[in-house]
């Protein structure tokens, strides 16, 4: 950290940072739910701080802030036609964590470090070894069907930890050298063997499409000469995971291998069972519910009740259930309308769009990694479930964002040149003939 940073930022700011960031990506497992609070907590820290609009004025530019003050107005927006009561209102603060996000970055960028990638890579290895570790013990030792509560529904730690444990990854694309950094290919399998004892086959699904996106960037990477080597690997890293899927059926943990046979049967019209039934209902019900209602939709509250006239009667019972319509993009399109629709696609596509905008220094390519896997990610598993507009996935997709930005990248004064003793020109790299 620069001197310039630590004088313009009480210590408390830099460490309420480094907090922030152990939360997000080592201890969400463990710390389940509460996670959100703790992260909003170090966020305010930085927002009331005199030393914000310092951060302010020194911040790197960036169309983040602008995509996420947008994306949280809108839905806040359709609210103020489709509210019946002022407490509908309120579902507008389900948003706000995408607001104080954005001062966050700018106080982050003071701490960013050459070495940020690997940090973050060994953090979120962490994590997905800690959620194996809670999963194993609630389901092996405390008897528990699937891992996860109480800490976090079973969706949310099956997915919080797949995400971490591709995120592990980028310590593949980091530019320092380090030591062990092939352990890092245990992170995807981390991920996997979570989803098996969570049983959440939206994560599970997930897994291929996150790998074919690591492949790619590890494909991209490599020399020509070291692409085979790639692929040998990537091939060890599916033959193990395949192994681990059979050791899971065999073990009984079949529910979420079960999501690759569904997603065929769904496209083939075949008949399915009783939990993809009710989320067909509602995605039909959701559709219809959007179509008499398009502009403003029917409130955060009211998105299920909403679909009741256009369900079967004897699903409405079960219905009412739910707080959701396990569908992103559906959730938020009957909960907020055309409004809702446009916030949901800034908001898959705001981390990528953002990280394009940066520099492209030497941590580019570790920052892009990290934004399509998050964005990917969150695709896939608002598949079956909504995550943003929900406390804990909206924190969590915000400030991993502003951390990808403004935490992994080259600091200002490690990637500015370095001065001449009387500061007229800049030294160039010592080589064999200035040596």
């Amino acid at each position: 950290m620069s001197a310039a940073a630590k004088a313009g930022a009480p210590s408390y700011i830099r460490w309420a940072c480094l907090a922030m960031i152990v939360f997000l990506f080592a201890l969400p497992c463990i710390v389940g739910r509460l996670t959100t609070y703790f992260v909003l907590l170090f966020a305010i820290f930085a927002l009331i701080s005199p030393s914000v609009i310092a951060a302010f004025q020194s911040r790197n530019r960036n169309p983040i802030d602008v995509m996420f003050v947008t994306a949280a107005a809108l839905p806040a927006i359709a609210f103020l036609f489709s509210s019946e009561e002022p407490g509908d209102l309120l579902f507008a603060f389900n948003f706000a964590p995408l607001l104080l996000a954005v001062p966050l970055r700018w106080q982050i960028e003071k701490y960013a470090q050459v070495d940020s990638a690997v940090l973050i890579a060994r953090l979120s290895l962490v994590g997905a070894g800690i959620a194996v570790i809670v999963g194993a013990v609630q389901v092996g030792l405390l008897g528990y069907d699937r891992a996860g509560q109480p800490l976090m529904s079973t969706f949310h730690f099956a997915d919080t930890a797949m995400l971490l444990g591709f995120m592990a990854l980028v310590g593949l694309f980091a530019p320092t050298k380090h030591r062990g950094r092939w352990l890092y290919l245990l992170g995807p399998v981390f991920g996997i063997l979570v989803a098996l004892l969570s049983g959440t086959r939206g994560a599970l699904i997930a897994a291929p499409v996150l790998g074919f996106v690591a492949l790619a960037f590890a494909l991209a990477r490599a020399p020509a000469r070291h692409r085979g080597v790639t692929l040998l690997v990537a091939g060890v890293v599916a033959v193990l995971s395949a192994i681990l899927l059979f050791i899971a059926a065999k073990a009984g943990l079949t529910r979420a291998l079960d999501g690759f046979s569904v997603t065929q049967d769904v496209i083939a019209g075949s008949a399915v069972d009783k939990s993809t039934e009710e989320r067909l209902t509602m995605l039909w019900g959701g559709y219809q519910a959007f179509l008499r209602a398009p502009l403003f939709g029917y409130g955060w509250l009211d998105m299920v009740p909403a679909i009741l006239p256009y369900v079967p009667e004897s699903e409405i019972e079960r219905m009412l259930t739910f707080r959701q319509l396990h569908n992103g993009l559906l959730s938020f399109a009957v909960g907020a309308g055309i409004p809702g629709i446009v916030s949901f696609l800034i908001l898959s596509v705001a981390p990528v769009v953002a990280v394009f905008r940066t520099a492209r220094d030497a941590l580019f390519v570790s920052r892009l990694y990290l934004a399509v896997t998050l964005c990917v990610a969150y695709a896939v598993f608002q598949l079956t479930i909504i995550m943003i507009g929900f406390e804990f996935h909206t924190v969590q997709y915000a400030f991993m964002t502003m951390v990808i930005l403004g935490f992994v990248r080259i600091p200002a004064v490690a990637a500015a040149p370095a001065q001449s003793a009387r500061g007229k020109a800049p030294v160039g790299p010592e080589t064999a003939t200035t040596a």
